[in-house]
């Protein structure tokens, strides 16, 4: 045999025993939704109405510690939490896709759902993680599993009345009195008041009432309102695995 041919089959045998291996298949672990246990919203649990002024739904989720994650999906379902085989809601809709852009920027554990949220609907919320190698192959991970605890019933928001942001009110001596309509007719209730100056929590306090307009006065076990200084309060409507939560308003007292 040509020496020349001998010499390209040993060539090509070369190329063959130094290909590059095959890439690890590296499956990242499931996420987990947080549990959020820290006063003064001990009731906010994996999701909750936002307390801003538009209509949106908070979500966040623990970090991977394993480094086997380089991004999210965000899938929700409004009203509708079949499963299909594969785990994830059959109805579902990608919401987000959250991915770090270097190995060095941390992975966002959290998402703000502002498309669509409307009063008396549930939205079901589902996470998966994914890898993705150099050969832009994904690997997928398992997806958050679908049940109340994974869902948000969002309610109409309590409407603030007194004290608003156009009124000093001036005790007299008398204890601050809270006013708020709201349209959902009843139910659990909390209420917080919080400094704007240092933003700390003075006071929280939960409640239950049928009553429209609703009423409750500032307890003179409470921490004194100081005069002069700003403050803010609002009201959240709570129930199971759902509520909404009115916006801020300011005020302060004389």
């Amino acid at each position: 045999m040509n020496k020349r041919i001998l010499l390209f089959f040993s060539l090509v045998a070369l190329a063959l025993s130094c290909k590059a291996p095959p890439e690890p298949e590296i499956t990242p672990p499931q996420p987990v939704f947080v549990d959020s246990t820290a006063p003064p919203d001990p009731v906010d649990h994996r999701m909750y109405a936002d307390p801003g002024a538009g209509d949106a739904i908070d979500i966040e989720w623990k970090p991977d510690s394993s480094g086997n994650t380089t991004g999210y999906f965000l899938y929700r379902s409004v009203n509708d939490s079949t499963v299909g085989t594969d785990g994830l809601l059959v109805n579902r809709t990608v919401i987000a896709q959250l991915e770090s852009t270097s190995q060095f920027e941390p992975l966002p554990t959290s998402f703000r759902d502002t498309v669509g949220i409307v009063p008396g609907a549930t939205y079901y919320y589902q996470i998966q993680a994914y890898y993705r190698p150099p050969t832009n192959v994904l690997s997928e991970s398992k997806p958050t599993h679908v049940d109340l605890s994974t869902s948000f019933k969002y309610a109409a928001r309590p409407e603030l009345l007194s004290p608003n942001t156009d009124i000093v009110d001036t005790l007299h001596g008398f204890p601050a009195k809270f006013l708020w309509n709201d349209p959902n007719n009843g139910g659990l209730y909390q209420i917080i008041v919080q400094r704007l100056d240092t933003y700390q929590y003075v006071w929280s306090f939960d409640t239950s009432g049928f009553g429209n307009p609703e009423a409750i006065e500032y307890p003179l076990s409470a921490p004194p309102l100081v005069a002069g200084v700003p403050y803010q309060w609002r009201v959240k409507w709570l129930a199971p695995y759902g509520g909404s939560t009115s916006p801020w308003m300011t005020f302060t007292v004389e």
